[in-house]
């Protein structure tokens, strides 16, 4: 479907969302993105939990009970023992894999105007699975897990994620040259899981060459299939490449729960001024419609998102003069 056509609407639906705005001006597009979802139509039942530092209990509970979760930035203040918040909630709530679609927005300042690849990016092992400890003053080891099951388990959900979304191609990457026992399993597991999806072509690339050729020319890629640590910085890198914030939500998926993400929000000097990007909130909204169920009504924020940019309607640091109530004003008519 090209930028301008526009779906059906999606029949009615009511779901219950976990939102958390997070920090910063976490609340202020949190509440744009819920004034877009009503105006499409969709009845959401919001769980709002206005934490701004950290994630409660009582919020991840409530996560397991809704399944679905759209979160804003919190931030990565580092506390011994203590987990970031973001990675914590992704471990409480058992996610395995992250989604991140970095796709060019039409008017925005992208690298690559065309880009349009997904990265695909184990969460529960390799570096990230947080086991490293002193070995003498001044040295310190961090061990990297790498599974024959978690490695299946990924590159399932990456195929399949390619063949349910048309995409033709997943390139494998790692480090096996150097890595030759843990990257080395995870080459060979994946070529062994592509070999179920047969319609699916599969090639594989070391991961410090990969982003040589991305900066170069992305679209010889379609879906990357990373573990934690290298899908971690290639999918910010494909993201920069993009646009940057506005190209950077992120869909992680577990056993019955779905968290929808933004990174965008760190801006205290926005604050309360109506000058806040609403745009990568909105995004990452439009993706939690997607994966709710609400196909039509996503499709519709995606054409009206990119009709109110390509009309120049955008926040100055899209290059724009609006301001963050006039360009949600803009996309809700647009709807």
């Amino acid at each position: 479907m090209s930028e301008t056509e526009t779906p059906a609407s999606s029949p009615a639906l009511r779901a219950a969302v976990t939102l958390l705005p997070g920090g910063w001006i976490g609340p202020e597009v949190a509440a744009h993105a819920q004034a877009v979802v009503a105006a499409l139509g969709v009845d959401i039942d919001w769980h709002v939990f206005p934490d701004e530092h950290d994630i409660s209990a009582a919020a991840i509970a409530d996560a397991r009970l809704t399944g679905v979760v759209l979160k804003g930035r919190f931030d990565s203040h580092k506390q011994p023992g203590k987990l970031p918040p973001t990675v914590r909630i992704r471990k409480e709530l058992g996610t395995y894999a992250t989604v991140r679609v970095a796709r060019a927005l039409p008017g925005s300042p992208a690298r690559f105007p065309k880009m349009d690849l997904v990265v695909i990016r184990e969460t529960s092992e390799d570096i990230y699975a947080g086991l490293e400890h002193e070995i003498t003053d001044g040295v310190y080891e961090a061990v990297k897990v790498t599974t024959r099951a978690g490695t299946e388990r990924i590159a399932r959900f990456a195929f399949a994620y390619a063949r349910r979304h048309g995409r033709k191609k997943v390139t494998i990457v790692h480090k096996s040259n150097i890595m030759k026992k843990s990257d080395g399993l995870f080459l060979k597991t994946c070529q062994a899981v592509a070999a179920e999806f047969p319609d699916i072509a599969v090639d594989e690339v070391i991961v410090d060459a990969l982003c040589m050729k991305l900066v170069r020319n992305p679209s010889q890629f379609d879906v990357l299939l990373a573990g934690n640590l290298f899908g971690d910085i290639v999918s910010d890198l494909c993201s920069g490449l993009a646009g940057g914030i506005i190209a950077s939500p992120s869909h992680s998926v577990g056993d019955g729960v779905q968290i929808f993400e933004m990174p965008h929000g760190k801006a205290a000097e926005l604050v309360g001024r109506d000058l806040a990007n609403p745009v990568p909130f909105l995004r990452t909204t439009r993706l939690m419609l997607d994966g709710i169920g609400q196909t039509a009504a996503a499709e519709r924020l995606r054409v009206a998102i990119a009709a109110v940019t390509e009309a120049g309607v955008k926040t100055a640091d899209m290059g724009g003069s609006a301001r963050s109530s006039e360009v949600v004003a803009a996309i809700i008519a647009a709807l």
